[in-house]
């Protein structure tokens, strides 16, 4: 189990690097976008990237999730080969439907959105941009299955290099504005598609398995429709925005939740892309049950800590990196969107428990069920709080999945999970944000310096709540030993 637990914080580690790449280059785009776009071209924007990504994770059939499953039941390469195969083509023969059926909306999309026909070819390249994306996932998740971590991340960090550079010579020499964002998405999308295709040729068995794609597609058709409400619910509210508001307050809010959104990339995806492939092998283990137990409680511990630190610097991250003092507001709304996403990392490891059984429907009914009080809430509280009103839906809508998962979970893979531990962190976590407040000072240097300190207190104050067990912290000292030497 000690290996597995190893192998889970290595990989995690290696993927959370590569995954740092995109808010690195995040960072270094947020000055470029705040000095060449308006705050409602930016609300334009992110609208546009917005529906990109819901689109490509509905049309992606959820395939990559059972070409894992099915591809972790067996050793024998062949077989693995031929549930690659199958899965590249079911999304290939997606993608060109998309674009067939699709790209004759483009108009109408254009009115829908904009009022305009003026941005209709906006929508040709997005459509573009997401037949590559479905396809990439599958070399990308190929990866992922074969324990490369390195590899999958070098792939990532390449793409990302190649849209900071074309964003630089779109937005600054051509001058194109928002249009050059996407044009430089499909070009990375394409050269990573290009590159990637040998690796796939070299791993592909070609036998055409109708009755494979059945099973897999019986597996994944669930998955879809969660997949659905679990993108509707993380950007759901930006549309609700735009309808009660307008396309600044969309601006800010998500300027705000991609700040906020270091914790889900660096922290949730990153264990996620780590995590599931050893968890598909431990779930028969009869270690499996202390082997979750553990996951579960350091990963709540470091979701917990990583929504501090980023709570506590959102205010100075803005100041240093946005161009305008309109954008720096955002800061205010990224506390509430940090705590939505420890419930979606902690849910996360209760969903998988209805994968292990494959009832994946359960998935969907949960997420259904936070969709529908996500959308209520939202019509609600935003005309009253404006987007603190859409962030606090947020948390509220996804800290009821993360409940009703964990109960509904026991009762098909039953893990008994520290949840003591996991309220003493949050407890520690939520009282050093607070005291933040009380010790705010007008001094830049001076509060980043108090906001460390708050940062470094976290451990300390777990150990005095017990946080650690005996054996945990003997293994710590034999570390820091073997660290010294």
């Amino acid at each position: 189990m000690l290996s597995k637990l190893k192998d889970t914080a290595k990989h995690t580690f290696i993927y959370s690097i590569g995954n740092l790449s995109t808010k690195i280059i995040g960072l270094l785009l947020l000055p470029l976008y705040t000095a060449k776009l308006s705050l409602l071209d930016y609300g334009r924007f992110t609208i546009l990237e917005t529906t990109s990504m819901f689109l490509t994770m509905v049309l992606g059939l959820r395939i990559v999730s059972s070409m894992m499953r099915w591809s972790a039941e067996t050793d024998d390469k062949k077989e693995q080969g031929n549930i690659l195969f199958n899965s590249y083509v079911i999304l290939l023969i997606t993608a060109i439907i998309v674009n067939v059926i699709f790209s004759p909306l483009k108009f109408w999309l254009s009115q829908v959105f904009f009022s305009s026909v003026e941005y209709s070819h906006f929508f040709t390249v997005i459509f573009a941009i997401i037949s590559l994306e479905m396809i990439n996932q599958i070399p990308m998740n190929l990866f992922r299955f074969q324990g490369k971590p390195i590899v999958y991340s070098s792939f990532f960090a390449v793409k990302l290099f190649i849209v900071l550079l074309l964003n630089i010579y779109f937005l600054v020499y051509a001058e194109i504005g928002v249009i050059g964002i996407f044009y430089s998405q499909l070009i990375a999308n394409a050269i990573q598609m290009f590159c990637t295709i040998p690796i796939l040729l070299k791993n592909f068995h070609y036998k055409f398995d109708f009755s494979l794609i059945k099973e897999m597609l019986g597996y994944s058709i669930p998955l879809i429709f969660s997949a659905i409400s679990v993108q509707l619910l993380a950007i759901g509210d930006r549309y609700i925005i735009k309808y009660l508001l307008d396309y600044s307050q969309v601006g800010i809010y998500s300027l705000g939740y991609k700040i906020s959104g270091v914790l889900n990339v660096f922290v949730v995806q990153a264990f996620a892309l780590g995590f599931l492939p050893i968890a598909y092998k431990m779930q028969d283990s009869p270690d499996a049950g202390k082997f979750f137990q553990k996951v579960f409680k350091y990963f709540s511990m470091i979701l917990v800590f990583g929504a501090l630190g980023i709570s506590l610097f959102s205010r100075e991250i803005l100041l240093v990196f946005a161009q305008k003092p309109e954008f720096y507001i955002a800061y205010k709304i990224v506390p509430l969107i940090t705590i939505a996403f420890i419930f979606k990392g902690i849910q996360y490891m209760f969903l998988l428990g209805f994968h292990y059984v494959k009832k994946t429907k359960y998935i969907a009914y949960i997420v259904t069920i936070g969709l529908f009080v996500n959308i209520g809430l939202n019509f609600l509280l935003i005309p009253k709080m404006g987007i603190y009103g859409a962030a606090l839906t947020t948390v509220i809508s996804s800290l009821l999945i993360s409940v009703i998962s964990y109960y509904v979970s026991q009762k098909f893979y039953p893990v008994k999970y520290e949840m003591g531990k996991m309220f003493v962190v949050f407890g520690v976590g939520t009282t050093l944000y607070l005291m933040s407040g009380f010790l705010a000072v007008n001094n830049f240097y001076l509060g980043i310096g108090i906001k460390l300190v708050l940062c470094l207190a976290f451990p300390i104050l777990l150990y005095v709540f017990k946080f650690y067990e005996k054996t945990e912290l003997d293994k710590m000292k034999k570390v820091i030993i073997r660290f010294r030497k």
